[in-house]
């Protein structure tokens, strides 16, 4: 696991964080949220908690290729300009498909998709990804969790110059209980909850755990056998769905996550590394089209039988996303690089990720 190969193990990941979102979202809608079992009812929220450690640690690498290319250059704006033609081509083709065709997936009431009710600030809203910081519901349900994201990214580089200035992991461990202080002192606050400060600072540490990861990457103390991996992750993922709704709680899941990430020896089954790989590569198109397909395949078409539904809706999961990262998502990461090269000529733009 290092800046300049792929990882299988984040592939895994990935594949893992999308599909509990998506088994999570099937549940919401076929069972409604009084009628899924408990101890199930945090796996979407913990699936996209996996996103935010994956991408900090994926973006750190990614700023290394980038400082270690061009040295001495700044990292910032080559950066932001990639991670934004990354995020919002996509992003804006679903929003204002869904606007335009008033499609009803912002969330699942009485096991039924319904639609939001967005006037033109609460449509910008959605387009920038600024929901959290003017209180506008989200046009489509997975499309909440993006804002922080976005955020997170004007961080990213300065946290990273400060990582690599550490020669040890301790003072990140101290910035990881810093960030979780500052959102037990925040949530006190009604004043920083409206300007949407507080939510962030929620998400802050899951973010800072993947920046531990990539410390500790650096220097592995363990090589354990990769098997050991998925069953890491199913453990901290029922500690995890046993208390899912206390902050605490997910910080320190995210946090062992983190730490145990880099200690694993890197999958080497070609089956399952490509089919890690596919899932991994396809997720951000499958997590922001499969609440639509969701809705088209066993309300749009509730007139079907069942079987015909599922492989309709299997089919559609599939080939939406793998035509869209074609269509769009490639081409934008493409064009972000070149124009990133282009508006600082005199700096090697690392090479474009699919995370």
């Amino acid at each position: 696991m290092n800046a300049r190969y792929e990882s299988p193990n984040l592939d895994l990941l990935r594949a893992t964080a999308v599909l509990l979102v998506l088994v999570f979202h099937l549940l919401l809608f076929f069972e409604g949220g009084s009628q899924i079992p408990y101890y199930l009812k945090g796996i979407g929220r913990w699936g996209v908690l996996l996103f935010f450690v994956h991408t900090c640690l994926v973006l750190m690498f990614s700023l290394e290729r980038q400082q270690t290319d061009s040295p001495g250059k700044s990292v910032f704006w080559p950066f932001m300009i990639r991670r934004c033609f990354r995020i919002y081509p996509l992003s804006v083709v679903i929003v204002l498909t869904v606007y335009l065709f008033h499609l009803p997936v912002s969330e699942v009431h009485a096991g039924s998709c319904v639609p939001a009710q967005l006037h033109p600030a609460g449509l910008l809203s959605n387009l920038t990804l600024t929901q959290n910081l003017s209180h506008q519901e989200s046009i489509v349900a997975p499309l909440w969790s993006l804002p922080y994201e976005m955020q997170m990214y004007l961080f990213l580089p300065l946290l990273y110059l400060i990582v690599r200035y550490f020669r040890n992991v301790v003072p990140v461990f101290g910035m990881w209980f810093l960030a979780g202080l500052a959102a037990t002192i925040a949530a006190r606050s009604i004043h920083l909850q409206r300007l949407g400060i507080y939510d962030f600072l929620t998400y802050a540490p899951c973010f800072l755990s993947g920046v531990i990861a990539y410390k500790l990457s650096k220097n592995r103390s363990l090589r354990l056998p990769f098997l050991l991996w998925p069953l890491a992750i199913g453990v901290i993922t029922f500690l995890y769905l046993s208390d899912a709704w206390n902050n605490d709680m997910s910080w320190i899941c995210c946090l062992l996550v983190g730490v145990l990430l880099p200690q694993f020896c890197e999958m080497n089954s070609q089956v399952f590394q490509t089919i890690c790989r596919s899932i991994a590569k396809y997720s951000y198109g499958v997590y922001l089209t499969h609440f639509i397909l969701i809705w088209w395949g066993f309300q749009d078409l509730r007139g079907l039988g069942r079987p015909l539904q599922w492989f309709l809706f299997l089919s559609a999961t599939v080939a939406v996303p793998v035509f869209l990262y074609h269509v769009v998502e490639e081409p934008m990461i493409r064009l972000g690089s070149r124009v990133a090269k282009r508006a600082f000529p005199g700096e090697m733009v690392a090479p474009a990720h699919t995370s």
